[in-house]
């Protein structure tokens, strides 16, 4: 808890990056909570979950999105009738509002082969994007691993689940 507490402080004022699923669910909480444990690609969350990343969210002044977590996000968004309405109406003023960092595929995949070969191009482009000075949360453990094992800050959302923020 300590160390998220301090990585938070330390780059409340540069920003944070959110990787595609918790987007996803970021974003599926906003719109109806009780929806979260029964859209299939929200299932394996909670409630809970999605406080604690709303929580994590709001101490940041800054959110950064790559094209890549956008275009996964909206596609896997794809939630019936009118929610998914109300999901791309809601994706669309979080794009307005944040922050986008672009990166060229050719230049992610050129510059970063070994992760793209391991984690695909969105994995790729968000470990271009960890040169910048900003805090990245993603719950995807070969990706944390790999940034933490370049020194990035980052959190996996995974070791802050058992821990209550409120």
């Amino acid at each position: 808890m300590t160390d998220v507490l301090r990585l938070v402080g330390k780059h409340r004022a540069n920003g944070l990056l959110v990787d595609t699923n918790l987007l996803l669910l970021y974003l599926v909480g906003k719109i109806n909570p009780q929806r979260i444990s029964n859209f299939k690609r929200t299932s394996q969350y909670t409630i809970e979950d999605f406080d604690l990343l709303a929580y994590l969210m709001e101490q940041f002044k800054t959110l950064f999105i790559t094209p890549h977590v956008l275009t996964e996000v909206s596609n896997l968004g794809d939630l019936p009738g009118k929610e998914r309405w109300t999901f791309r109406s809601s994706l669309a003023r979080m794009i307005e509002q944040a922050n986008e960092h672009f990166a060229e595929s050719r230049v992610v995949i050129s510059d970063e082969l070994d992760v793209f070969n391991r984690l695909g191009l969105t994995g790729a482009a968000i470990v271009a994007f960890s040169r910048r000075p900003c805090l990245l949360v993603t719950d995807d453990l070969d990706l944390w691993d790999t940034l933490a094992r370049r020194g990035v800050d980052a959190i996996n959302f995974n070791h802050l689940r058992p821990l209550n923020w409120s």
